[in-house]
């Protein structure tokens, strides 16, 4: 198997400033049912989000700012993630549109936090590697 960097770019869904939190969707997998694909024309499955993700909760946890580049990580962290699977939603009784990977980020940098606030970031940026001949959903 080979593998090549990867950066994603999702959603956010809500800031908590009084907790200097930004809670969205880091890594969507499926959107009504169907397998998503970004706009770099790639698609995590399921599985390989839930073992990719297993690790970075162990270790990284850092987040970029914006796919710029190495330089663009963050002075913060991801503080909270759930994985959202059609087998643990159907667990845990859960209705949603979209499967993924939920986290709360916090930066360290207020300037950042202010950025998700405006508006002039809308979405979360995290990179990784994509792993040649995972199976597909």
């Amino acid at each position: 198997m080979s593998s090549q960097k990867l950066s994603i770019q999702t959603n956010f869904a809500k800031v908590d400033a009084s907790l200097g939190l930004v809670f969205g969707w880091a890594i969507v997998c499926k959107v009504n049912g169907e397998p998503y694909v970004d706009l770099q024309d790639d698609h995590i499955p399921e599985q390989a989000m839930l073992e990719a993700t297993t690790e970075f909760m162990k270790s990284d946890r850092t987040a970029m700012d914006m796919h710029l580049g190495e330089d663009a990580i963050l002075k913060g962290s991801i503080v909270m993630a759930f994985p959202l699977t059609t087998e643990i939603a159907k667990a845990f009784g859960i209705a949603s549109d979209r499967t993924g990977l939920m986290i709360a980020m916090q930066p360290e940098d207020d300037t950042i936090l202010a950025k998700f606030e405006s508006g002039e970031y809308t979405g979360f940026s995290i990179g990784g590697h994509v792993i040649e001949g995972v199976v597909e959903e």
